[in-house]
């Protein structure tokens, strides 16, 4: 896939739940399959760059995202050490997205036009704790980064042939 990373994020620990090592996983995918039972995964400790491969014994869906736990992993002392880490996939692994669906990698470069006006270049995903991910846009000129929300509302519509994303006219001012 064109820009495709070597490895593609598919999820975040964001908590460990209980006292049998299960994690509470930010999922950063649509395809709910990557955390089911004898799925493998790449698991990045905070400030490491190195990837050990993991697989997840048992999944269930909670309100807040799905509950895995790991193999290795039977306690919550051995989960603790997971909590804040991300979970990765080899990006030969990743398929083309759903109609409406992007990878983050698929949006850095393109173009943000806000009516006929260019606002900038797309820099990145900006993944928020509380709120839904901000596209992180370089208007350049030496400018700071304006962040967009990445939300239907605002973002009306995303062109990969032409690398060009439109927002809600007057959204910036």
């Amino acid at each position: 896939m064109k820009g495709a990373p070597d490895w593609v994020l598919v999820g975040m620990v964001k908590r460990i739940h209980g006292r049998d090592g299960e994690i509470l996983i930010m999922p950063l995918t649509d395809r709910e399959e990557r955390f089911a039972p004898g799925s493998e995964l790449y698991l990045s400790r905070k400030r490491q760059d190195t990837r050990e491969r993991v697989k997840v014994a048992a999944s269930r869906p909670s309100d807040r995202g799905p509950l895995i736990k790991l193999e290795g992993y039977g306690t919550r002392e051995e989960a603790d050490a997971l909590f804040g880490a991300s979970l990765f996939v080899p990006a030969e692994a990743i398929t083309p997205p759903q109609p409406g669906s992007y990878y983050p990698f698929e949006l850095g470069g393109l173009d943000v036009y806000s009516g006929d006006e260019r606002v900038g270049i797309v820099a990145g995903l900006k993944e928020s704790r509380k709120a839904n991910p901000y596209l992180e846009v370089d208007p350049g000129g030496g400018e700071p980064m304006v962040l967009i929300p990445f939300v239907s509302q605002v973002v009306l519509s995303i062109d990969r042939e032409c690398e060009r994303i439109d927002i809600i006219p007057g959204f910036l001012g």
